[in-house]
């Protein structure tokens, strides 16, 4: 007789992992989730893009590729798209007359700062009943693990 996985049975066999493996599952669930329930889970490689190009702006694309671990032919796909949608201008590079720089159009700012909310809005509600002292460490403890697999970290 097959049994249907549960949370709570991932939840046990997550607990009894060795401490990363734990790890590993949890962040990959909290991930999930928040795809599943921010509204826009058949766009979070445009949300994914769309911050890696604001964080880096004004970006060549083949730097945008190397900053979001991607190949350069998925982000040239995904970079169509999203100026067909007009949410990423191009502009020539000053430094270099054949390339061309990256940046988020005003209809792309707002396109990301929506998601942006939308994950926010989760978070809080996921945490409402947490204590400020437990939020405060989460956020600590998140962005130390960003620093840490930061390739010059």
């Amino acid at each position: 007789m097959v049994q249907a996985t549960t949370e709570s049975d991932r939840a046990s066999r997550a607990d009894a992992d060795a401490p990363d493996d734990a790890f590993f599952r949890s962040f990959t669930a909290v991930i999930t989730q928040l795809r599943r329930r921010s509204g826009d889970a058949d766009t979070s490689a445009r949300t994914f893009l769309l911050s890696h190009v604001d964080r880096h702006a004004p970006v060549r694309m083949s730097d945008l590729a190397s900053y979001a671990c991607l190949d350069l032919s998925t982000v040239s796909r995904h970079l169509r798209g999203l100026e067909e949608q007009g949410l990423v201008t191009r502009s020539p590079d000053p430094a270099d007359g054949r390339a061309t720089l990256l940046d988020l159009s005003d209809a792309g700012r707002d396109v990301l700062d929506r998601a942006v909310r939308a994950r926010t809005e989760l978070i809080a509600t996921a945490t409402a009943g947490w204590s400020d002292a437990d939020r405060a460490t989460l956020a600590h403890l998140m962005t130390r693990l960003a620093h840490d697999l930061e390739p010059t970290a």
